[in-house]
């Protein structure tokens, strides 16, 4: 690809919906192939009222994520999945340490005492993604002009991610894509609905 000028610089507008035309919050976009090297960024995701926060974090190849514990009752993260598998257990407070993701993919974290707990890093060998937001809407900036490949992706995504193509010309492109969802499971603390839990 091409090196990128201000003056062949371009950027993507993405719309994402569901199979019923809903927009879709928390979809992860980015754009293929790219010559340039992303760099390594440090992220925190939250324990915070026995719920992950955010759900879906997007870091480029090589960074780390810290899972700090701001609730007052213990948590045991882990993951179980090809893109990294790591255990912290039992902890309040600050992590216990960072985790290095070095592996593109998907990053699937619970917690081994509340099982509702749940929330998703994309890790990625490019810094051309974005993430949508409550109308669906994400944008991608300083793409060369011509044609791209974008690659989307949901928690709830039946399959693999969706591939497809744009042009992309002028200062800025605008192209829709629909991903068919799996029914949202609504997960709940049981000590919300009367019960308690540690």
């Amino acid at each position: 690809m091409a090196c990128l000028s201000a003056a062949f610089a371009t950027d993507l507008r993405i719309t994402v919906k569901d199979q019923n035309g809903q927009p879709v919050e928390s979809a992860v976009v980015w754009v293929t192939p790219s010559a340039r090297h992303p760099k390594p960024v440090g992220r925190e995701i939250v324990q915070r009222n026995r719920q992950f926060t955010p759900e879906v974090t997007i870091v480029p190849l090589n960074s780390t994520v810290t899972f700090p514990n701001r609730d007052t009752v213990q948590h045991h993260v882990y993951s179980f999945s090809p893109a990294k598998t790591f255990d912290f257990p039992l902890y309040i407070g600050e992590s216990p340490g960072a985790i290095k993701l070095d592996k593109p993919g998907v990053v699937t974290l619970g917690c081994n005492i509340h099982d509702w707990m749940a929330a998703y890093i994309m890790v990625l060998d490019t810094d051309l993604y974005a993430k949508t937001d409550a109308r669906g809407f994400a944008m991608i900036s300083g793409l060369p002009t011509g044609a791209a490949s974008i690659q989307t992706w949901h928690p709830r995504l039946r399959g693999s991610p969706v591939r497809s193509s744009v042009n992309l010309g002028g200062p800025a492109t605008s192209t829709e894509v629909k991903l068919r969802l799996r029914p949202a499971f609504r997960r709940t603390p049981p000590d919300t609905e009367g019960g308690v839990y540690p």
